[in-house]
């Protein structure tokens, strides 16, 4: 049984889609996983409550900005409750930019964060642009992406690069709330009288933008059958559409009503009106429950979100250009005069969301996201290579080798470029385009998330694209460590492409070894070198080795998951010294010299001023969290090897 804890922007009783969908999915796993909710309260005071038994935190605001709400404790608040709760699954509803900033300031290298994609954030233009790179920055740190629809996810543009790691969950209706009950039909004839029982054309909502009320409002001009428009709900532009709508004597606004009110006048009404126009409405759960309450709907066709999936056009209702009202209007008047054809569709909308939005069968990928895996034991590996302005010809060599032994399952190409190639999507891999150069480990950790999630490799592969091999020598390498479980990374033997062996089986370095050896002669540093390079062995034998070179590592990955991955602060250089040294706590880091690859080894830091500073860098980080010259278990590491190798 997980924990999972469950962001928000507000919860029940606070009313909302997204905080609709956010209880719908608490309740769905409740019986499964142990849960705590946190989100903003809609007034000036932290307090915790209890919904349907689940923990709910809700974090005082003092007022919102830009539809932010504007919070008062809440990284304090965030950050105990995570250490407090310590839950192996964040679950973030978004558009969601304040906690967004807040979580990137967190550790949560123990945490998987599953983004549940709403929406994309389309107005405030200017304001998104200051926030759209910490936006970027946490869909990249992301385990899983959860869109609501096929058809949003492919039109979003924050989303594109990361179609690899989504999965669609449609957002779902709570069938419970339309019960049918023995005294509805008096109840629904009271209010059909209320309207002179007329048929009634019903609208719910909050009165925003991109809900298109005015368009309904304005289509009412071109609606000749005697109707009433019943528009429930309220928002900013209550007042101004009341305005708009004063002309007419059919169109009635009765404000926000209860689930109970709500439930009847689905039921009561002839025609439900979803007249959104944007991709701010990127579901539409209100429609989705319309239909399941047999209400055929009419709506606008918009370009790439999920309310032309909801809404299927000429089964469960009307799809009509969008923004054409007069479009609109005839498709409200043919409904009005065709009482058969507005009955097929009825029956056809309850079946359509039955089959698709109910919780039974819309939460099957929920549930399988959330599934406790156990790793496998096949025979196999993941490989990721990063790639910043590589030539496609020779990356495309490496996969055709690599593809040439069954035992490569999932070949990652994590691609740091400033330009997309999409020729590399003609490959038989998962190629990932950044955008931006987000430095070696942490574009490794992109592919490695993913094999941590599936669990179906038991080895994942770290390379270099400047690698040549011949494809039988990762069969090799994965039996070997299949049958030496206690073997959790290995490296092969390296030659230059002149045949010449490179000596990367080392010790850990000292700041002198890595000062020395860059800046000071050789003859200086030579038995120092000689030593960290451990050239006393022969390399022709098994050896245990404190660093294996991140050329090629061969990562056992249930050990990965006990370890952590790449250190993210390590741009590039000393990464893969710092992961080695933390995966050798839990088996042995070996050199195995019975197969070898072919390496260029550019040595880039000899000849760019810019990577020569990376390298400093990495060094002082490097050096600063494990020790610069008091570091004992670096000491009594390189003693041990150092012994066992004489």
């Amino acid at each position: 049984m997980a924990k999972i804890l469950h962001i928000s922007k507000y919860y029940y009783p606070y009313y909302g889609g997204i905080e609709d969908v956010a209880q719908t999915i608490v309740r769905e796993l409740k019986p499964f996983h142990t849960q705590k909710i946190i989100c903003f309260n809609d007034r000036n005071i932290t307090e915790t409550d209890i919904v349907e038994d689940v923990e709910v935190h809700r974090i005082a605001t003092v007022g919102t900005l830009f539809s932010q709400p504007i919070p008062k404790g809440y990284h304090t608040a965030l950050k105990k409750l995570i250490k407090e709760f310590n839950p192996d699954y964040i679950h973030l509803h978004m558009p969601n930019p304040v906690v967004t900033l807040f979580l990137l300031n967190m550790d949560l290298s123990e945490i998987k964060l599953y983004i549940h994609w709403h929406a994309d954030i389309s107005g405030q233009k200017f304001l998104y642009s200051l926030y759209r790179d910490y936006e970027k920055k946490l869909l990249l740190r992301a385990d899983k992406i959860i869109a609501t629809s096929q058809i949003y996810l492919e039109h979003s543009e924050p989303l594109r690069n990361f179609l690899y790691k989504s999965v669609i969950v449609p957002n779902t209706i709570n069938e419970q709330k339309f019960p049918d009950k023995a005294d509805d039909a008096d109840k629904i004839e009271q209010i059909r009288k209320l309207y002179g029982n007329k048929k009634i054309l019903f609208f719910v909502g909050r009165h925003v933008p991109y809900k298109g009320i005015e368009y309904l409002i304005e289509c009412e001009k071109l609606v000749d059958d005697d109707c009433v428009f019943v528009v429930a709900g309220k928002g900013p532009l209550t007042k101004r559409l009341k305005t708009q709508a004063a002309h007419s004597d059919r169109i009635k606004f009765i404000g926000k009503i209860s689930d109970e009110e709500l439930r009847l006048y689905l039921k009561a009404s002839y025609l439900f009106l979803f007249p959104s126009i944007n991709r701010s409405e990127a579901f539409g759960v209100a429609l989705a429950e319309a239909l399941y309450c047999g209400l055929p709907a009419v709506s606008f066709d918009i370009e790439g979100s999920g309310v032309t999936w909801v809404n299927k056009n000429n089964y469960s209702g009307v799809v009509v250009k969008n923004f054409d009202k007069q479009a609109f209007a005839r498709s409200i008047n043919e409904l009005l005069k065709k009482e058969d054809l507005r009955a097929e569709l009825s029956r056809n909308a309850k079946s359509w969301v039955s089959e698709n939005f109910l919780t039974d069968k819309a939460f099957v990928a929920l549930h399988e996201i959330y599934r406790e895996r156990n790793f496998s034991d096949e025979l196999a590996a993941n490989v990721s290579i990063v790639l910043y302005n590589n030539k496609f010809d020779e990356v495309k060599a490496l996969v055709s080798s690599l593809r040439g032994n069954p035992t490569v399952k999932r070949i990652f190409l994590i691609d740091n470029s400033e330009i997309r190639n999409d020729d590399y999507l003609g490959l038989d891999v998962t190629y990932v385009f950044n955008d931006i150069n987000l430095g070696y480990g942490r574009g490794h950790n992109i592919a490695l998330r993913q094999t941590l999630y599936d669990k179906m490799s038991p080895i994942h592969i770290v390379m270099n694209a400047d690698v040549h091999l011949e494809p039988e020598i990762i069969d090799n390498i994965v039996a070997y460590m299949c049958q030496h479980t206690d073997v959790a990374m290995l490296m092969p033997k390296v030659y230059y492409p002149n045949n010449k062996i490179q000596y990367l089986c080392r010790l850990l370095p000292t700041p002198i070894d890595l000062f020395g050896r860059r800046f000071l002669p050789k003859r200086f540093m030579r038995r120092r070198v000689e030593r960290l390079e451990m050239r006393h062995t022969d390399y022709n034998k098994i050896i245990e080795v404190p660093h294996i070179s991140g050329c090629f590592m061969t990562i056992r990955t249930e050990v990965l998951e006990k370890s952590g991955l790449f250190d993210e602060r390590f741009f590039l250089y000393l990464e893969d010294v710092d992961l080695t040294r933390r995966i050798s706590k839990w088996g042995k880091t070996i050199f195995y010299p019975k197969v070898h690859i072919v390496h260029k080894h550019n040595r880039g830091s000899y000849s760019s001023f810019k990577l020569l500073m990376r390298h400093i860098t990495s060094a002082y980080k490097y050096f600063r969290k494990w020790g610069f010259f008091s570091d004992k278990e670096r000491e009594v590491i390189n003693r041990k090897i150092f012994d066992a190798t004489l």
